[in-house]
């Protein structure tokens, strides 16, 4: 797993989301248990992390995105053999 976390800033960036993916259904894990995860990235700005989100699904990853701060599940989990949502975070 790539445990390395870019921090890419915006001008706005106030909020900070931490986009994960992995290669299973993140439904079928513990909660918290991250042994599945392929990769993990924080990102402040909305538009980087959706790239992340879009690029983890095209890679065939499931895909979730969370609130740094206050950990909530705030998009997700995407299941990457189904098409990707116009909107994600």
């Amino acid at each position: 797993m790539n445990t390395a976390m870019m921090d890419t800033r915006c001008s706005a960036g106030d909020r900070r989301f931490v986009v994960e993916a992995g290669d299973i259904d993140p439904s079928k894990q513990h909660q918290h248990e991250h042994d599945e995860l392929i990769d993990r990235e924080l990102h402040t700005c909305r538009t980087t992390a959706n790239r992340a989100a879009r690029s983890f699904l095209q890679r065939g990853l499931w895909v979730e995105v969370y609130d740094d701060e206050t950990k909530e599940l705030l998009a997700g989990p995407f299941d990457p053999d189904q098409p990707a949502p116009s909107y994600i975070v």
